[in-house]
């Protein structure tokens, strides 16, 4: 019998602290991808007063290799 995949609600980056889960940035403009744990987000946002929800923060954040904010969160796996 096959085994039944877990569902997580991933909307905010606390959801993925809380999961276990490190976050993937994904640069739509040159392809850069990075791997960040979320609590360095968390503090960032908390310090600049940001939502912490995903869609707020991906408007927010910029690629620091080419300069454009067209970049995609998710989560890192491995």
């Amino acid at each position: 019998m096959p085994l039944a995949m877990s569902s997580k609600r991933l909307d905010a980056i606390n959801d993925y602290a809380r999961a276990g889960y490190r976050l993937r940035v994904d640069c739509r403009g040159c392809c850069r991808v990075v791997v960040i744990e979320p609590l360095e987000i968390m503090l960032t946002c908390q310090r600049r007063g940001w939502s912490m929800q995903i869609a707020f923060i991906e408007k927010r954040l910029r690629c620091s290799q080419c300069g454009g904010r067209n970049v995609r969160l998710g989560p890192a796996f491995k």
